[in-house]
């Protein structure tokens, strides 16, 4: 007749249940199909909160995952990996180029500051000097920071 049927005598099968003291019924299908749900929703979503209304606790597990990698001799990062450090580079460019003409100086200023700040870690990451672009100011500064975008070009980096 088809599956969920006894072929003999054309009754539904019904599930195994089990009834405790009280008589109440538990169909294993259903404790089932609960834990299932509980699996996939309800854990994940206390788990996102926890992490949400605690965020020390996160930062915590971190660091002291990353003194065990290093007291355990395991290869700890000098720095911020290469990937997101070019991503905000190219922002920061991308802010830089579209700042309107009527944008006040500390607001250019403070975009100018942030780009020199990402393509000093990125020249510290490929291991380029840029020791020119702290001490220059101005048009000086501006010659610095192509010279060094040269530089990272050259070794792979896009900074925009």
């Amino acid at each position: 007749m088809g599956p969920g049927y006894d072929d003999e005598t054309c009754e539904r099968i019904m599930p195994p249940t089990v009834s405790d003291s009280t008589g109440f019924v538990v169909r294993w299908d259903m404790a089932a199909g609960a834990l299932v749900h509980a699996a996939i929703f309800v854990v994940p979503t206390i788990a996102v909160l926890l992490i949400v209304l605690t965020p020390g606790v996160a930062r915590r597990v971190v660091h002291r995952a990353a003194l065990r990698r290093r007291a355990a001799g395991g290869p700890v990062p000098r720095h911020r990996a290469v990937e997101v450090v070019a991503a905000e580079l190219r922002r920061a460019h991308r802010t830089l180029e579209n700042l309107p003409g009527d944008a006040s100086g500390f607001h250019r200023d403070e975009a100018c500051a942030r780009y020199d700040a990402l393509l000093i870690e990125a020249c510290t990451i490929a291991d380029i000097p840029c020791d020119r672009l702290h001490d220059a100011a101005g048009l000086d500064r501006d010659i610095a920071r192509l010279e060094l975008e040269d530089a990272l070009i050259r070794r792979g980096l896009a900074p925009h």
